[in-house]
């Protein structure tokens, strides 16, 4: 039977891994043009949108 620190670190270790597989998600390719939603150009955007308007933070879109 597996003690609380064993039970600690296979819960560790799964974290990890799901933290991992998380971040290995591949990054979207953008394209240059100008933002659908602040109208601003970009060198990137990512479903016609730029960084400050996909930003999730941000109540309402970027920048105004």
């Amino acid at each position: 039977m597996a003690d609380p620190v064993d039970q600690a670190n296979d819960f560790a270790a799964a974290y990890t891994d799901r933290a991992i597989r998380a971040a290995r998600q591949p990054v979207p390719a953008g394209v240059a043009g100008v933002c659908d939603e602040c109208g601003d150009d970009s060198p990137r955007l990512v479903g016609g949108r730029c960084a400050p308007c996909r930003e999730p933070k941000r109540a309402g879109g970027g920048r105004r």
